[in-house]
């Protein structure tokens, strides 16, 4: 990890790709790539990456700038973005092409700026000491990274930079909005830019910023940052304290080039569904399919977990609910978590069309050799076919060994096995 270092100033970045997977798209496309220019965004073309464009189903997962000045965004309905710009062109996503991408892009950035944190599939943070001989501007470091990646990648980025992490975010939100792509805040930005920022804004914070507004009256970053710190935390706990400090400007948050390594909390896996589920037992044979998912990631790293959670999301993505159940003891297989699961669903679900359910276990602790027997289930045994069921799957496929349920109208499994992260390779 890296921090500062006793008398070393250092300038933290965030650099982010613009419409990642649309740029992508328009970028390796002979059609669309010779028009583009570096300094004029609207030479994209008018595109958007989304579900199946030969059924009209799925929702918009990235737009070029175009498309986004037509109105388009992200997790817009495909059937409602082609109504409003029939003219777009639409293109499956090609999740392996984007990795790949990625995985290239942050190798460059790493060879421009040595500490370097990825921190998405798109973004990454990254750290220079200043002044320096080898960072003499910033400000120019940052320019050169812009065109290095248009020059390999032709995607643009924007870059912003700032005392700390939380703050180069910040600025990156900025950066969007500057010609240059660049925008660099120090301390003296604070009050000047920084806090005349909406508290809605606020990177971060999610459903916070909504309280902050709602009981605190808080309409700027600048209303946050004059609540004591004991409010805040009577409040929201240890993260008041996080929410008064991001509202001074302060983050401690060092760059960790291993970040991607680090030891996983929990495991999740979340599907968005061709259409609107309002079936209990449609809704239940995803969830089975999501925790065989999960619990095999669990078994993969030889751990159990104690809490499963369900979430919903609703149709047009709007509304829905997310609980969690705190078992007496740690699992890894569907079959112990299933219950508690579809207990949640009964208690929080209202009835309304799903969207996307997403299934996590997380308290997780170590699957030890020894095993605590049951006078009612052959405990090994179960072991043994975990194990069998996880070997096979590894060497032939996910597809290889279904539930019958899979096989029903409701499954997703075989669909999904053709995807990386929920998209098409």
């Amino acid at each position: 990890m890296v921090g500062r270092d006793s008398g070393v100033t250092w300038v933290y970045g965030l650099v982010d790709m613009q419409s990642f997977y649309a740029s992508v798209e328009a970028a390796s496309r002979p059609e669309f790539a010779g028009h583009r220019r570096e300094d004029d965004d609207k030479t994209d073309p008018l595109l958007i990456v989304a579900g199946d464009p030969e059924r009209r189903s799925g929702i918009v997962l990235a737009a070029t700038p175009p498309a986004k000045a037509a109105g388009l965004s992200t997790a817009m309905n495909l059937g409602e973005a082609l109504r409003m710009c029939p003219k777009a062109v639409v293109v499956k996503p090609r999740m392996r092409l984007y990795l790949e991408t990625s995985v290239r892009i942050h190798y460059t950035i790493r060879q421009m700026f040595p500490i370097h944190e990825p921190f998405s599939v798109d973004e990454a943070f990254f750290a220079l000491p200043y002044p320096s001989a080898l960072f003499p501007d910033p400000i120019a470091a940052s320019r050169r990274l812009k065109e290095t990646i248009w020059d390999l990648f032709r995607i643009r980025c924007r870059v912003g930079l700032a005392p700390n992490k939380w703050m180069a975010k910040m600025a990156n939100r900025a950066a969007k909005k500057e010609p240059s792509g660049v925008v660099w805040w120090t301390e003296k930005d604070v009050s000047s830019r920084l806090h005349s920022l909406s508290v809605y804004e606020m990177w971060g914070l999610k459903r916070r910023a909504e309280i902050l507004n709602r009981e605190f009256g808080a309409t700027t970053i600048g209303d946050v940052a004059a609540i004591p710190e004991w409010r805040l935390r009577r409040r929201f706990g240890v993260w008041g304290t996080i929410i008064h400090r991001w509202s001074h400007g302060l983050d401690d948050s060092p760059i960790d080039p291993n970040a991607f390594a680090a030891p996983n909390k929990g495991f999740s896996h979340r599907i968005t569904l061709p259409r609107d589920f309002s079936e209990r037992e449609d809704i239940a044979v995803v969830i089975l399919e999501l925790l065989d998912e999960v619990c095999a990631r669990l078994r993969s790293v030889r751990q159990k977990g104690r809490r499963v959670g369900l979430s919903l999301t609703y149709a047009r993505f709007e509304g829905g609910f997310s609980r969690t159940k705190t078992l007496g003891r740690a699992f890894n297989a569907a079959e112990d978590f299933y219950p508690h699961v579809i207990q949640l669903l009964d208690r929080w679900w209202d009835g309304s069309g799903v969207r996307a359910v997403s299934v996590g276990v997380d308290l997780l602790e170590p699957e030890w050799d020894t095993m605590q027997l049951s006078l009612f289930k052959d405990v090994a045994k179960r072991r043994r076919l975990s194990e069998v069921y996880d070997q096979v799957r590894a060497r032939f496929g996910e597809t290889s060994i279904m539930r019958a349920a899979s096989l029903l109208p409701a499954g997703q499994l075989r669909d999904r096995s053709q995807k990386i992260g929920g998209h098409f390779m």
